[in-house]
């Protein structure tokens, strides 16, 4: 019995020197992150906050739990390590959870020197004393009275909910929340403000709902400019002396890139529909028309029409949450598909 017991003694002291080997004592990871620590004994839960002189940016926190292999950014993104170790008292982190951290943050520090959507602004048409279009129908069933405003609110509020936690880490806005009257230039000055780093790129979707005096009109049409439009983007004053006589062509590029940005983007929602409202109404396609938010925004932008307010049956069915949310999937769907083509063919896949 005393054999067996120092034969599992010496097997525990091998393994615990070689765990000591191959890890590093919370110290070293501190000095080599530039790290603070905050400990919670109870739960035995780590927050390893960043100065932004080592690995990661300043702000940047790591929380980790002794026993679990996996780590949080942010409190957002997930890393599979090797989880974190106590002997004698010290915290101890493997070589593999170090590899793991130092990989996260490289390929992060990639992802940024490479072209990503950074921003979603999202554009509920009209509000407040603009109501946008207004649908009237009566019937035996009853009345129904439809305010544009209120659908295109309705819609954006639940695609911002589900963009936002899709993408926590872009930033999604909404121009208006509420019943809000904004002009169209505010409209635009937001979106034209949004500030995103280099090589990150905003797109600007506003939605509206169509009326026509033909009743019959029905279905959903996506609106870009024209691909022969032509918009100040490149401030020469921004410009080098150097630069400043070919900034007509730098307009010219950037202008033909947004076009091409904006009709992919167009595409994608339209097949968003496609899959979610399936033949209950019309794909109107794509098309074309200088309306004053998508040639004043300075950025890939589309206008979304998500059906006739003036026909009485799409009326009934705008009114039907149900549907108002095939309809919101369906955006969402488009954007997804959008930004994992533009972040796949012109950034970094891992």
């Amino acid at each position: 019995m005393r054999i067996r017991r120092s034969i599992l003694w010496l097997a525990a002291l091998l393994l615990a020197s070689g765990l000591a080997a191959e890890s590093t004592p919370l110290q070293g990871v501190l000095d080599q992150f530039k790290a603070t620590l905050q400990w919670n004994p109870e739960t035995e839960t780590g927050y390893l906050d960043l100065s932004g002189e080592g690995l990661g940016d300043r702000g940047d926190r790591i929380i980790f739990s002794v026993g679990s292999p996996w780590m949080v950014v942010n409190y957002r993104e997930k890393i599979r390590t090797g989880g974190v170790d106590r002997s004698r008292g010290d915290l101890l982190f493997p070589a593999e959870t170090l590899e793991a951290l130092n990989r996260y943050f490289e390929l992060r520090s990639l992802r940024r020197l490479l072209p990503r959507v950074a921003a979603i602004l999202i554009d509920p048409g009209h509000g407040g004393k603009d109501s946008g279009a207004i649908g009237y129908h009566q019937d035996k069933a009853g009345e129904l009275r439809l305010l544009e405003k209120d659908v295109v609110l309705d819609v954006s509020k639940k695609l911002y909910l589900l963009l936002q936690n899709e993408y926590p880490d872009k930033q999604i806005m909404l121009t208006r929340d509420d019943d809000r009257y904004l002009k169209l230039e505010e409209r635009t000055e937001i979106a034209n403000n949004v500030s995103v780093g280099e090589n990150e790129a905003i797109i600007f979707v506003s939605i509206h709902a169509n009326a026509a005096f033909n009743k019959d009109a029905k279905g959903y049409e996506v609106w870009v400019l024209p691909g022969d439009y032509r918009r100040t983007l490149i401030d020469t004053e921004e410009l080098d002396e150097e630069t400043r006589p070919i900034a007509p062509i730098l307009n010219v590029l950037l202008e033909e890139e947004y076009s091409i940005e904006s009709v992919t983007l167009a595409k994608a929602v339209l097949d968003g529909f496609d899959g979610v409202v399936g033949d209950v109404t019309d794909n109107r396609g794509i098309r074309e028309e200088s309306w004053f938010v998508v040639r004043k925004a300075k950025m890939p932008s589309i206008l979304i029409e998500l059906g006739y307010i003036t026909n009485r049956e799409e009326a009934k069915m705008l009114a039907d949450p149900a549907y108002l949310q095939k309809l919101v999937l369906g955006i969402y769907t488009g954007i997804r598909s959008f930004v994992a083509n533009f972040e796949s063919t012109k950034g970094f896949t891992e």
